[in-house]
C-alpha cells in the first residue's frame, strides 16, 4: 500500500512516501514554530507522480501543540479532498514508539515509556510492550510524575525520540488508525473573552 504521511505533532515536522514499508521518499524540517512554512515546502521534496498517488494518506494527531497539530491534519485534510483519496489519524506516541522498537531499543521485549516535551515543564507519554502496543495513554503530567511512573514500572524513559512521517506510514499500514482529530491533552493556552456587556 503506497501512504502518504505526515507529522506536525513536535518540533519536527517531517513528511513521507512509503509503500508497503519501502520508503519512497522524505522530507523532515526541525523548528517548533515552522510547521506552517515548512510543509509546503518539504512536500514539494516528495518529487510526486501524479500517476501514481497514495492510496492512504496518515497523520499524525498528537498529543502535541495546538497550532502544530492543526498545521498537519488541516494540510491531510486538503490532499485527501484533493485527491480523493482516504485519510486517517495516527497516534504522534505510537510512532515514536515504532522507531524506537526498529533503531534504539536494546531489549525490544521489555516495556518502555515514550515521552515527547509538552512543555511547560510536562511530557506528553504512553507505556509500550515491547511489539509497541500501547498499555497506557497518552496523558499528559509533570515530568517528575513521568520519571516516577518509570521507575515504578522498572522501564526505560525515552524522551528523546521525536515521531517521524515514516514511522506514521507504518503505524498507519499496521492497522494502528484513529479519526483525523487531534489528540488535545488540556485546554488551550488562548481562551476567548467574555463579551462585553453594554
Amino acid at each position: 500500500m503506497l501512504i502518504l504521511a505526515v507529522d506536525t505533532s513536535t518540533a519536527l515536522t517531517s513528511i513521507a512516501l512509503v509503500d508497503s514499508g519501502t520508503v519512497i521518499s522524505k522530507a523532515s524540517h526541525y523548528d517548533a514554530r515552522g510547521h506552517v512554512e515548512a510543509i509546503g515546502t518539504l512536500f514539494m521534496q516528495l518529487n510526486l507522480d501524479s500517476n501514481s498517488l497514495p492510496e492512504l494518506i496518515a497523520c499524525g494527531v498528537g498529543p502535541g501543540p495546538f497550532t502544530g497539530l492543526r498545521v498537519g491534519i488541516a494540510f491531510a485534510q486538503g490532499l485527501s479532498a484533493a485527491w480523493s483519496v482516504p485519510v486517517v489519524g495516527v497516534c504522534s506516541l505510537d510512532a515514536a514508539a515504532n522507531s524506537i522498537i526498529h533503531e534504539t531499543l536494546d531489549t525490544p521485549a521489555s516495556e518502555f515509556i515514550v515521552a515527547t516535551d509538552a512543555r511547560r515543564k510536562e511530557y506528553y507519554w504512553a507505556r509500550f510492550d515491547g511489539r509497541g502496543n500501547r498499555l497506557t495513554g497518552p496523558s499528559v503530567d509533570r515530568i517528575e510524575s513521568v520519571t516516577c511512573v518509570a521507575a515504578e514500572f522498572g522501564v526505560p524513559l525515552r524522551n528523546g525520540v521525536l515521531p517521524h512521517a515514516i514511522d506514521i506510514a507504518a503505524r498507519a499500514e499496521r492497522g494502528d488508525r484513529y479519526e483525523l482529530s487531534p489528540m488535545y491533552l488540556r485546554e488551550a493556552d488562548a481562551q476567548p473573552k467574555p463579551p462585553v456587556s453594554l
